[in-house]
């Protein structure tokens, strides 16, 4: 197999088809996309008792340790041992509970109703379980799109207990961190306050139509809605004022944020947003008024170490 893939790179490389594009552009999917299966817990059911313990027990491990974070109950499903196969994860069910807790500081929801992981397949034979899921990924040379892959995590149970986990996790070089690392969980925390002071000043621009500050916060090409462009973006705060108009007493709060990496330079952010018309006379008996509410999810992109928005969608559909 190596030598054909050679042979290939070699045959490519003589016709001038890579030579002649930057690498950055090499780098599309050619793939079709992978798709979750639309009923997950589904797949982790067998007619053999034997594989139907296993399977329920990765089901456990997906949903209430990966996805819903209760690692206190995480003795449940995984032995004391715990042999790791991931180069980035120590063995030991005291380690992996101590990083989750401890180190990651994963926000734990303890209500946990549905499994949300993009799963695409279970197998099972002998001891072992396999779940394969859906991976999503920056586009190499194009922060703002993505593309879909394959993760597989592999599991060797024991009295219905993991005692044994593989995964394709790989040592990166030092400019990229891998997915669940501390260094990643640092940074992330880092973006996180830096996206979160993104809104903040979005927010103050908007309550004092300060049309540049306003423009400033998205990208060349960012957009809110129909608006696209920074001009068009910056007119349309200006033109609450155009004519000398005074412009409305607002006052604008986001709550309920939730920011989901996407990839390293990309993230969408979903909120609750309420407008409040402020007092007139500042009066007791005259207080603010909510004249809208609703929920958005924006997609902010980092351009030159700045976090900006790329699109804001305050009227989007509900879950």
């Amino acid at each position: 197999m190596k030598s054909k893939i050679s042979m290939l790179a070699a045959t490519l490389l003589a016709s001038g088809m890579l030579a002649a594009v930057p690498a950055s552009a090499q780098m599309k999917p050619l793939s079709d996309p992978v798709i979750a299966h639309p009923d997950p817990v589904s797949l982790f059911n067998s007619s053999d008792p034997k594989l139907h313990k296993n399977k329920q027990a990765a089901l456990h491990i997906m949903k209430e340790l990966l996805q819903c974070n209760q690692w206190t109950r995480a003795p449940e499903w995984i032995t004391d041992r715990y042999i790791q196969h991931n180069p980035f994860a120590a063995s030991g069910l005291k380690g992996v509970m101590d990083y989750f807790i401890n180190v990651a500081k994963r926000p734990e929801d303890k209500e946990c109703k549905t499994l949300t992981s993009p799963i695409v397949a279970v197998q099972a034979e002998d001891d072992y379980v396999t779940v394969l899921t859906v991976r999503t990924l920056p586009l190499p040379g194009d922060p703002t799109k993505t593309y879909t892959t394959t993760w597989f995590d592999t599991w060797r149970f024991v009295d219905g207990k993991a005692d044994q986990h593989w995964d394709p996790a790989s040592l990166p070089d030092a400019a990229a961190p891998p997915v669940g690392s501390v260094d990643v969980e640092l940074r992330q925390a880092k973006d996180r306050e830096e996206i979160e002071a993104l809104m903040w000043r979005y927010d103050r621009a908007l309550d004092k139509f300060n049309a540049d500050a306003y423009a400033a916060s998205f990208t060349e090409d960012g957009s809110f809605g129909e608006t696209k462009g920074r001009e068009a973006l910056r007119k349309m705060i200006a033109d609450f004022t155009k004519d000398g108009k005074a412009a409305p007493k607002l006052q604008h709060a986001t709550s309920n944020h939730w920011i989901e990496f996407t990839g390293p330079h990309t993230a969408k952010i979903h909120y609750y947003w309420q407008t409040y018309r402020l007092s007139e006379t500042g009066k007791l008996d005259d207080p603010p008024k909510l004249i809208a509410a609703g929920n958005g999810v924006d997609d902010v992109v980092r351009v030159n170490g700045k976090w900006l928005f790329h699109s804001r969608r305050v009227s989007a559909p509900e879950d």
